[in-house]
């Protein structure tokens, strides 16, 4: 492997400097970072118009008792002040409230259910709120492509990250539409709202729509960066027993930043530094020129008379979705071959229980509009 390609994998991969076996051998890159629990999707009922059913405080409450550190609150085409919310935090450093928006972005479309398409992007820490196009109505005579580029490049203008949302909402987003995009962007390969459509499906005239997660491997594929995150889409917190409500707690992201601050969490955003979960721990991640190793951390225990008995499966995917190596058990390894485009790794569990880690991409691929940061771009050591 070459010095340049060694160069571009230290950039762009989220690693854990925990003693996996098999790597780690000198020059490989080694992080220690604080890994924090985050949701950047979740609504209040906080705007006039919300179709959520509690308050800022107490949604912030609830992710806070139940073992996160950061959740993005992106109400509806509002910009819910988090100030308050961060000052009764302040004190025990120990959970952050970044401010967010979703933007409602509908596309009028006869040949959709309702007639219209749904195209909603969040920005994560907007210094101001985004109207979609149309607003309050629907968008009329554009594309989904230039709807998405205009909504994601004020995205960015002020100051935010995008991430493009339940693409399979309604069967609305299609590879397509998602392909022309320049702007990198954040993906949800899991949106924990009930109709969300996550794996994708064929309908009664034999018309298949893409998971998710092929939806990413697509644009993976085609050579864009694109980072994968798990959501809540959390509306409901009233029925949260009720397993068909939009509650909390039921996909979020691991973040490995060093420090619990907007500056290092929207960097680690960037970067890439996480992985996607609905309920898999990772216990260690390594990966270097030679390949990927990890370590699934045991299931939890719900019960002192029931020991953890999940059983696991990795799949390292490479381009197009093809899978490179299954393999099964709390340890999971893969060597590089030197042709690969990418790889990238997906668990479940025998509960159903999933988790993804972002891609290692081996060729060549640098797309510094997603890295520029106020820190070095090269590897960095945290404490």
């Amino acid at each position: 492997m070459t010095r340049t390609l060694k160069a571009i994998i230290t950039v762009l991969i989220s690693t854990v400097a925990l003693q996996a076996p098999g790597f780690g051998a000198e020059g490989s890159v080694e992080l220690r970072p604080h890994w924090f629990r985050c949701n950047t999707h979740t609504h209040t009922s906080n705007p006039p118009h919300s179709d959520a059913n509690e308050t800022p405080e107490f949604v912030a409450d609830w992710y806070y008792a139940h073992g996160y550190q950061c959740v993005v609150i992106t109400d509806h085409e509002f910009l819910t002040d988090v100030t308050g919310l961060n000052q009764k935090y302040l004190n025990s450093g120990e959970f952050l409230v970044i401010r967010g928006q979703e933007i409602t972005q509908q596309l009028v479309d006869p040949t959709y259910p309702g007639g219209v398409r749904q195209l909603h992007v969040n920005g994560i820490n907007l210094e101001r709120a985004i109207m979609p196009i149309g607003y309050p109505g629907p968008a009329r005579g554009i594309s989904a492509k230039l709807a998405y580029e205009r909504n994601m490049a004020a995205i960015v203008a002020a100051g935010g990250i995008a991430q493009v949302n339940h693409p399979n909402l309604e069967w609305s987003v299609h590879l397509e539409d998602l392909l022309p995009l320049s702007q990198p962007f954040l993906f949800e390969v899991w949106n924990a709202f009930p109709t969300s459509n996550n794996l994708g499906g064929t309908d009664d005239g034999g018309t298949r729509n893409l998971s998710t997660e092929e939806l990413w491997d697509g644009l993976l594929s085609s050579g864009k960066v694109v980072w994968a995150v798990g959501s809540d889409d959390a509306h409901d917190y009233q029925h949260m027993d009720d397993r068909e409500t939009p509650g909390p707690g039921k996909a979020w992201i691991m973040i490995q930043a060093a420090s619990l601050t907007v500056a290092d969490i929207m960097d680690a955003l960037r970067r890439g530094h996480f992985y996607a979960t609905t309920g898999i721990t990772l216990a260690s991640y390594v990966a270097d020129e030679r390949g990927i190793a990890m370590e699934i951390a045991p299931s939890r225990e719900w019960s002192p008379a029931l020991k953890p008995s999940a059983r696991y499966r990795t799949r390292f995917v490479g381009a197009n979705g093809r899978v490179l190596l299954e393999t099964t058990g709390h340890s999971a390894q893969y060597r590089f071959n030197g042709t690969e485009q990418y790889v990238r790794a997906a668990i479940i569990d025998s509960d159903g229980r999933r988790a993804w880690t972002q891609p290692i991409f081996l060729d060549g691929r640098r797309d510094m509009s997603l890295l520029v940061t106020t820190r070095n771009a090269g590897t960095r050591r945290m404490n």
